[in-house]
């Protein structure tokens, strides 16, 4: 997985994160109220091909740009009712011209 972008004001960008919903985990953005440089647009989740019952996927998480500077988006695969049940991190690094 990409893990640093560089885009433009109003530009868009999206990351993929493996994921498995019916273990009860997701992706969440833990550090959302400290970043100003770009919002998150649309979550989807994407199974893998061919689907099936208890298989893994894709979260794709779809970011805009609103002003510029550097910053890092935190994500954290965990269970949201659990508070210790952080299995995975990634930190992402945004910078917006």
């Amino acid at each position: 997985m990409e893990t640093n972008y560089e885009i433009a004001v109003n530009d868009s960008f999206q990351i993929e994160l493996d994921s498995n919903p019916t273990t009860g985990f997701a992706w969440k953005w833990t550090n959302r109220e400290s970043v100003s440089i770009v919002e998150s647009t649309s979550t989807d989740y994407i199974p893998d091909a061919p689907a099936s019952t208890g298989g893994g996927g894709k979260e794709i998480w779809k970011f805009k740009g609103l002003e510029s500077g550097t910053d890092t988006i935190k994500m954290e695969y965990c269970r949201p009712w659990d508070t210790t049940s952080t299995v995975k991190t990634e930190d992402i690094t945004v910078t917006v011209r």
